[in-house]
């Protein structure tokens, strides 16, 4: 089978024939259909994540966001039966076998969960880590109606769903974005928009919300913005969550406001949530931009300039 994979970390990903993998005990094998792009694919790659302490072993196929039909089960698995369409996210760093291929396994108990009728396998890929991400860092917040919220890179995977279930909840979203993307952030229902590239954003809030703001959400600022220039902008009990890891947790708890630098650990049941919300017409699936697994180089290098706007997805149909 075709798996875009890497001999060892810092080595360049490239498209390669590799085996098909088969499921052990616990494990499914999966045709994957479609697989969301995320950052950590190319992190993983790089070494990033080596020491986390997680096992890993090479040829490493890359890939977390899936949506593929079940085909095939080893001992022991219960929780998924042949023929099922399923979707979610699975670390390949834990198991050799990521979803950049034509065929990959997981183990059942991943964040995997049965794909609706109504939810593409397109749509269902470009969910799993960042509208994940989205629900999990916003539970964090408890966020209340009338409340505002500023999204620093608000118009990447994440931040298109975190704009969605914050303006539902009605909160006020501000959001830092390219001047290309203020219509698409708008339209995914922030009330502000702020072109990062032009504009100073902590100068912008400031005179919009010189009362101060509630929360921020940080997916893709540097420590020095965050806890210089834009802490000053909250309000005494305000929230911060980091998935870039910026937060200076302490140092924001000194002018009493929590904070926590956020790293998703998913759940089945987030899937499920995902997908409801989706069917359900209450969530929008990110803008997403699809490239056949033949052009997967191409999407990964796309995602590592740090400026996409909605999901990369790459397709096998």
């Amino acid at each position: 089978m075709y798996a875009f994979a890497i001999d060892g970390f810092d080595d360049t990903p490239a498209l390669r024939d590799l085996p098909t993998p088969l499921p052990g005990p616990g494990e499914i094998q999966i045709k994957v259909r479609a697989a969301g792009i995320n950052p950590l694919d190319w992190k993983i790659a790089a070494g990033q994540l080596a020491g986390s302490g997680a096992p890993h072993a090479f040829p490493l196929t890359l890939g977390i966001d899936v949506a593929g039909q079940v085909t095939a089960v080893g001992e022991g698995v219960d929780a998924f039966t042949h023929g099922e369409e399923i979707f979610g996210m699975a670390w390949p760093h834990t198991f050799r076998h990521g979803s950049f291929a034509q065929y990959m396994t997981a183990p059942q108990d991943a964040a995997l969960a049965a794909r609706p009728s109504g939810l593409d396998p397109v749509s269902a890929a470009a969910l799993p880590m960042t509208g994940g991400t989205a629900l999990a860092t916003l539970d964090w917040l408890d966020l209340k109606a009338g409340e505002t919220l500023l999204v620093i890179g608000a118009t990447g995977g994440v931040g298109s769903y975190a704009i969605q279930l914050a303006a539902a909840a009605g909160v006020r979203v501000i959001a830092t974005a390219a001047a290309e993307d203020h219509s698409y952030a708008r339209g995914l229902g922030a009330a502000e928009t702020i072109d990062y590239r032009t504009t100073g954003t902590a100068d912008a809030v400031a005179a919009a919300h010189p009362d101060g703001i509630d929360a921020i959400l940080d997916l893709a600022g540097t420590a020095e913005a965050l806890n210089v220039r834009l802490a000053p902008l909250l309000r005494p009990g305000a929230r911060v969550v980091s998935t870039v890891f910026s937060a200076d947790p302490d140092a924001l708890a000194a002018r009493d406001v929590k904070a926590v630098n956020f790293f998703y650990r998913a759940e089945p049941a987030d899937m499920a949530r995902l997908a409801e919300l989706v069917t359900t017409g209450r969530l929008r699936v990110a803008d997403t931009t699809s490239y056949p697994l033949s052009h997967i180089a191409d999407a990964h290098a796309a995602s590592t300039t740090g400026h996409v706007r909605g999901k990369l997805v790459v397709t096998n149909e």
